[in-house]
Formats: structure tokens, C-alpha cells, sequence
């Protein structure tokens, strides 16, 4: 028996409903384009503010969703940088396309740092939908802003999302695809970090509420951020020319850097220099696995730098980071040793002077706690008679050392090194 046209109808439309439900359909059939009307009081009061309060020109923005938004210590974490917050907390990849004549376009950043897509996947959108809408913002803002540097930071996953974390891992990859096939787009991956051991997500990066970041995890992405591309130049040596393994890794801020003379002034010795200037004792936690773990080191030497204490960190923070380093060394490399030298005092930040101190007695305190580790105190050798910093031994910013104070530093170092 034939059933009526209009019968037929009804029944396929009931089919597809179900379906759609059960998740039969193809991504693209069961997506569903959000409203960005939902945000319109959010982005108004980003334009009044705007009025009152005109944002710089040239700066960098961070725009996207609630990581974004609840990201109160960025001014701080960037300090010498001019930057801008607009985030907006539930946004997806299409409304950032959305709002971006609004909110991106007018401030004619210098650089873009764009994070979304996490709630894109949580809403039924396809990793592959991600892209789409990223490419569009792409598209867009360089239609506008041709000279804008537009990075990518990646979906992070979280205990609330584990069970999407796959889809995270889809759209992270095809995006980091699409931003090395450009050639101009960034693609910061602070994804590994987010991950322990066990490979779920660590805890203690995020709140209460197990989705967003705690300050500990806008550690992680500001050290990414900041060094990502100092990795990438890393990576390519070690593809270059394989890491060789069993020698001496020195790893630490710019005062490992500029010292160009390393290898030079210890030959009997294999080193390797993999120093990234500015940065902080945390940044060689956070890339451990990257600039030490490759070479299989016998020995690395540690500078912890200044720059911790000159952002605003207690001695006893960079004391438990310079443990949380140790502990990263006992677990993955326990037959290295560790020799790290002491926060030199310079006339730039002598005013620094008594944290300093503070921060190297706990320091060589640990390591006199474990037979491990050893404490380079090259310190009193950079003092004159007088207490203060030799002033022949540092360049015109009276920060970074000239050639007499590395000369120094050869003489105290070398002896750790056999």
C-alpha cells in the first residue's frame, strides 16, 4: 500500500530529527550557528570603555573567550609590553570573526594572541568547523591588517572537558597545520604542560570549577608564549645536528646566552648552550623536556637569573621553582648531576640586592642538602673592595657581562665541571 505524499514527508522529517539526536548526521547538519547577540553588552561596554579610556595603538591584544577574559594578571605579565584584554567568557571562534570590526580591527594591534575554539568543540561544532571559522578570522583581520602578527593559542583541555579531548587535539592539529603551511601564523602549544604524569590534566591549573586556568597554569602559558619561538629555533639545531648526548647542558637567562665564548673556554668538555634570554627559573621548568631532557646531559648547569626577583617574585618562589626543577631532574634524568650558579648582583638592579642574597642562601641550602646538586657561588667575585658590583665587568646596560666577567665566571665554573 502506497502512503501519502504528505505522509511520506512527515516520516522523513521525523527520521532526520531522530537522527540529529542520536548523532547520525554529518557535523556540518547538526551544527548550529550560536547567536553573537548573547555577547552585544559584553563588546558595548568594551566601546564605552574605549571612549573613556582610548586603548593604544601598536599593542598586543588578547582576544577570545573566558581564559582570556579572567586573565587579570596579564598587564603584569607582560609588563613592558602595551597590552589589551578583550575577552568575552562562553565566545566561540564565530563570534570572535563576529566582533572583530569591533573590538580587534579599530586598535590595529601589532600582534594578536587568539584564544577559542574550546567551547566551538563543548557545543557539537567539528574540529574541522574550528578551522573553518579561524581561517575566517584570518581572512579577515588581514584584509584590515595586513601587518598584524596573528597567533593561535591553542584549545587547552580541562577535567570538566576531558571526555572532548580528543576533539580538542583534532582542531589543535589541524590548526597548527594550517599556521605552519602559512608561514606567518603562530601556533603557541602549551597542551603538554597542561598534562601530568598520568597524562590527565594537572589539578592545580585550574579552579574550583575545573574548566578555567589557575595562576599556575597562566605561568605555563605566558612562558610559552614568551619562548615558543627560542623552542622552534632549538628543535631545528637539534634536527640539524643530532643533541649529543653524556656533555654538559647550560641552561638559564642571557647571561648563558651572551656567553659566546662557552665553548671555547671549556674544550675538554662537551657543552651545549641552551640559553633564551629573559627568561626566569620557571621557564626552565616549564621547557625542561625540550632544552635539557634531549641531551641526555652528565651535568647541567643552572643560572637562575635575576629576572624572577626584578619581575616581583619572592626568594622563596624562586627557591621552590629551583626545587621543582630538581625534582624534574631526579625524576627524569636521576644519574645527572646539577650545578647551578648563584644570582650575580649587577649595578642595573643592585637594589635587588638583599632578595638576591636571599634567594641564593636558599638555594645553596638545597643543593648542601643533596649531594646532587652543587652550588656555583660566583657572587663575592664579582664584588669590588667596596661590596658593590666591579664596574669593568659589565657592558653599557650594566646588566649583561663583557668578556673580564666571563673571564670570571670561567675560573669559578670550570672547577664544576670535572
Amino acid at each position: 500500500m502506497k502512503l501519502p505524499v504528505v505522509l511520506l514527508g512527515r516520516l522523513r522529517f521525523l527520521a532526520l530529527i531522530a537522527a540529529g539526536s542520536l548523532g547520525l548526521l554529518p557535523a556540518c547538519a547538526a551544527e548550529k550557528a550560536a547567536d553573537p547577540a548573547r555577547f552585544e553588552k559584553a563588546i558595548a561596554a568594551y566601546e564605552a570603555e574605549d571612549k573613556t579610556n582610548a586603548p593604544p595603538k601598536d599593542a598586543t591584544l588578547f582576544y577570545g573567550a573566558s581564559n582570556i577574559r579572567l586573565w587579570k594578571s596579564l598587564p603584569q605579565r607582560f609588563g613592558k609590553q602595551k597590552v589589551i584584554n578583550r575577552g568575552f567568557g562562553g565566545s566561540q571562534l564565530s563570534d570572535c570573526v563576529h566582533f572583530a570590526d569591533r573590538v580587534v580591527i579599530p586598535y590595529a594591534p601589532k600582534t594578536i594572541y587568539l584564544n577559542a575554539g574550546g567551547n566551538d568543540l563543548h557545543t557539537g561544532k567539528s574540529p574541522e568547523q574550528v578551522l573553518a571559522d579561524f581561517k575566517a578570522f584570518v581572512t579577515k583581520v588581514r584584509a584590515a591588517l595586513p601587518m598584524t602578527k596573528i597567533n593561535y593559542l591553542c584549545i587547552p583541555t580541562s577535567p570538566a572537558r576531558w571526555s572532548e579531548v580528543e576533539q580538542a587535539k583534532q582542531a589543535n592539529q589541524l590548526i597548527a597545520d594550517y599556521a605552519k603551511a602559512d608561514g606567518q601564523l603562530g601556533f603557541i602549544n602549551y597542551f603538554p604542560q597542561l598534562l601530568g604524569d598520568d597524562g590527565q590534566p594537572r589539578a592545580e591549573l585550574f579552579v574550583a570549577d575545573k574548566l578555567h586556568f589557575s595562576e599556575a597554569a597562566y605561568d605555563i602559558v605566558t612562558s610559552c608564549i614568551k619562548w615558543q619561538g627560542a623552542m622552534d629555533g632549538f628543535a631545528k639545531q637539534n634536527a640539524m645536528n643530532a643533541p649529543v648526548k653524556g656533555g654538559i647542558v647550560f641552561v638559564g637567562s642571557s647571561s648563558i646566552v651572551r656567553w659566546k665564548s662557552l665553548a671555547q673556554d671549556f674544550p675538554e668538555h662537551k657543552v651545549v648552550n641552551r640559553g633564551f634570554g629573559g627568561s626566569d627559573m620557571f621557564d626552565s621548568v616549564n621547557y625542561f623536556d625540550r632544552v635539557v631532557l634531549p641531551h641526555q646531559p652528565r651535568l647541567i648547569v643552572l643560572y637562575p637569573g635575576g629576572n624572577g626577583i626584578n619581575a616581583g617574585k619572592t626568594p622563596e618562589r624562586v627557591e621552590a621553582e629551583f626545587k621543582s626543577f630538581a625534582a624534574l631532574v631526579k625524576q627524569k634524568l636521576p644519574g645527572t648531576r646539577v650545578a647551578c650558579i648563584s644570582i650575580a648582583g649587577n649595578p642595573a638592579r643592585w637594589k635587588q640586592v638583599d632578595q638576591v642574597r636571599e634567594a641564593n642562601r636558599r638555594i645553596e641550602a638545597v643543593c648542601k642538602a643533596d649531594p646532587q646538586f652543587a652550588f656555583i657561588n660566583v657572587f663575592p667575585h664579582m664584588m669590588g673592595p667596596d661590596g658593590t658590583p666591579k664596574p669593568d665587568i659589565f657592558v653599557e646596560d650594566n646588566l649583561h657581562m663583557n668578556e673580564k666577567g666571563y673571564a670570571i665566571w670561567k675560573e669559578v665554573v670550570g672547577p664544576f665541571l670535572k
